[in-house]
């Protein structure tokens, strides 16, 4: 009897690898680069751009947030136009946002605090009237 197992190699031919079966066309990788470099490229220039219209010394109305060290310690590494990381994490979350505020809008939170609806001239029921 002839021995018919393959080769474990032929086995896992393609298995997680980078052969799908089928080849792109030089044409259809040109045009996959080319849709993905614009969409990096748009996403970029939105960065740039907030990172040009604030000015490093503007700070007073900024918030502590913690971020993962990983990506502090990236941003730490960059030294995109002498500017700080907070200035590069605001430039990136308004990018992101001015990019997909629309989506956002779906996530919205709804308000729940006891002010909405309050008006000064109405009468409370825990006011005093004079």
């Amino acid at each position: 009897m002839a021995n018919e197992i393959p080769e474990l190699d032929d086995l896992l031919k393609g298995v997680n690898g980078p052969d799908t079966g089928t080849k792109l066309s030089d044409a259809d990788i040109t045009v996959t680069q080319a849709v993905g470099q614009s969409s990096t490229d748009g996403c970029w220039d939105r960065f740039l751009a907030c990172i040009e219209s604030t000015k490093p010394q503007d700070r007073d109305g900024r918030l502590a947030c913690k971020i993962d060290r990983d990506l502090a310690d990236t941003l730490d590494d960059c030294d995109i136009r002498g500017r700080c990381r907070s200035d590069l994490v605001n430039a990136i979350v308004r990018a992101f946002i001015g990019a997909y505020l629309p989506r956002l809008a779906d996530y919205r939170r709804e308000k729940k605090s006891l002010f909405d609806g309050f008006r000064e001239d109405e009468p409370q029921d825990n006011k005093k009237t004079q």
